[in-house]
């Protein structure tokens, strides 16, 4: 690639005859160009005065001129428009009920090499992130299932954690013990409600609930567990599921009914291998 004093003759153009002399390579242009029309900017090398210099250690910088009013006032619009998406993005992140950890699972940071059972999970989930609008149409979720420690957890909250950022998609995350808790709660004491709660997990337009299964089964936990899926099964509402049950054990821990709905609405990954924390540790040492 060329220097930018190459590609734009008056760039090397300084506020002070010195400046030239002192000034150091020039930036590349790889993304120094009109987001709106393409046009590479033109560039000037601005010399600081004395204090800014030993303020930020370096004679000065390069100034990229704006482009024609027009394109100012169309990058100017989309500039404020990535504004709004990140603000939406960041709103809906606050709400989706992830932990801090959490918010940082991201595709890009799932090891999908540990093992070919990685590499199947993760190819499933790019098809299933890519033909979202579709899945979301018919209700279509997936069910993650597999040992302790292979990865379900994050790869699941990595899912709904893109189609948060790039679909802004309304989503939140519930671990199953944690619901049922809150369930016993408002139980046990009549004053507290939660009624607000459960409509959010019944009716959220994308829901994780991660750990099913975690719970000992009784009567009790298999008709609370249906009442949220069969809802979920009935509006065609996405749900996304983390599991140690398998697809043959599944009637057995909820019951029939609920194994049947889940089976129906959602797409089944399987992963297995060593576990993906103490591998990721081991990778880093």
């Amino acid at each position: 690639m060329e220097r930018i004093d190459n590609l734009l003759p008056d760039a090397g153009r300084a506020m002070s005859g010195s400046s030239a002399s002192r000034k150091p390579e020039a930036l590349r242009l790889d993304d120094k160009i009109c987001a709106h029309c393409g046009r590479e900017l033109q560039a000037e090398w601005v010399e600081f005065p004395p204090a800014l210099q030993r303020k930020y250690d370096r004679p000065g910088e390069w100034y990229y001129h704006p482009c024609t009013p027009e394109c100012e006032t169309k990058n100017d619009q989309r500039e404020w428009e990535l504004m709004r998406r990140d603000a939406r993005v960041a709103a809906l992140k606050e709400r989706s009920g992830l932990s801090k950890r959490m918010k940082g699972y991201a595709l890009d940071n799932f090891d999908h090499s540990i093992s070919r059972s990685t590499e199947r999970a993760f190819a499933k989930v790019m098809d299933y992130i890519k033909d979202w609008w579709s899945n979301q149409e018919e209700g279509r979720g997936i069910y993650f299932c597999g040992d302790v420690g292979v990865g379900k957890t994050h790869l699941a909250v990595a899912v709904m954690n893109e189609l948060i950022t790039r679909k802004r998609v309304p989503a939140l995350f519930v671990t199953v013990p944690e619901l049922l808790d809150n369930m016993r709660g408002a139980y046990n004491d009549p004053g507290r409600d939660i009624d607000e709660w459960m409509d959010s997990v019944k009716n959220a337009e994308l829901l994780l609930l991660d750990d099913l299964g975690a719970e000992r089964a009784n009567d009790w936990v298999r008709e609370r567990i249906f009442v949220i899926v069969n809802h979920r099964y009935r509006e065609e509402l996405p749900t996304i599921f983390t599991s140690n049950v398998g697809p043959r054990d599944l009637a057995a821990q909820l019951g029939e009914r609920t194994a049947s709905r889940i089976i129906s609405m959602c797409d089944w990954i399987s992963l297995e291998g060593e576990d993906y924390r103490e591998a990721e540790v081991r990778r880093g040492l």
